[in-house]
């Protein structure tokens, strides 16, 4: 379809502005990013460029562009704001290492991967980075990313484990074990503010993840 003209049309309110587009002599009206979005994606811009305690809610509100009453609607203080940009970008970071996990065919490859992923998406994004590797920021959306995350993991890893390739999975002690060490290899990175990750870490860590988490050989008889 290619569209014509666009159009700005009046929006019926001030917090979800609405776009007009013209094709085939008809107007499509698509509703622009809410009031809440706009805040998450302020504050998100604001935490990963200086933490969450030197933004102010004011700061974050008006960058928003959105009025006082709308950030208080949604957000009734600075901690429900941050726990909420905190399950945003979490979820964020689940959705890219599942669509790389659901493109590997062994399991070797989805282990490795795995780690591939993490250490590239914390140099790629620092600020973010920081604020997931920091507390953990509960709240009901992060719960539920979470359950949805380690459910899709689940079913990768079954078939592996039931061939033999993966040992079982115990979701806490499994995670530690793939993540512990590159997680705690990336706290040291970003506190050093180096600019490149150093030259043959994500194999170094990848390794050591394949060799702690591949099924037992068996034995010869």
């Amino acid at each position: 379809m290619i569209f014509g003209a666009y159009r700005s049309t009046p929006s019926t309110s001030p917090e979800t502005p609405y776009r007009g587009y013209l094709c085939s002599n008809r107007i499509f009206l698509v509703a622009g990013p809410t009031a809440r979005d706009r805040l998450l994606e302020a504050a998100r811009i604001r935490f990963a460029a200086s933490g969450t305690l030197a933004p102010t809610l004011e700061d974050i509100r008006q960058q928003a562009g959105v009025s006082v009453g709308a950030l208080y609607h949604h957000f009734p203080d600075k901690a429900a704001l941050a726990a909420a940009v905190y399950a945003r970008v979490m979820a964020d970071y689940q959705a890219g290492f599942l669509v790389m996990l659901r493109r590997q065919a062994t399991a070797e490859g989805g282990i490795r991967g795995g780690v591939e992923h993490h250490l590239r998406w914390v140099a790629a994004h620092r600020g973010e980075a920081e604020l997931l590797l920091g507390d953990r920021l509960d709240s009901p959306e992060l719960r539920e990313s979470n359950a949805e995350f380690f459910g899709a993991v689940r079913d990768w890893w079954r078939p592996h484990q039931g061939y033999g390739a993966l040992r079982p999975l115990q979701t806490s002690i499994t995670a530690a074990l793939w993540f512990g060490p590159a997680q705690e290899f990336s706290r040291h990175w970003l506190a050093g503010h180096a600019a490149k990750l150093p030259r043959g870490v994500i194999t170094t860590f990848a390794d050591a993840a394949w060799a702690t988490l591949r099924g037992k050989p068996e034995e010869d008889p």
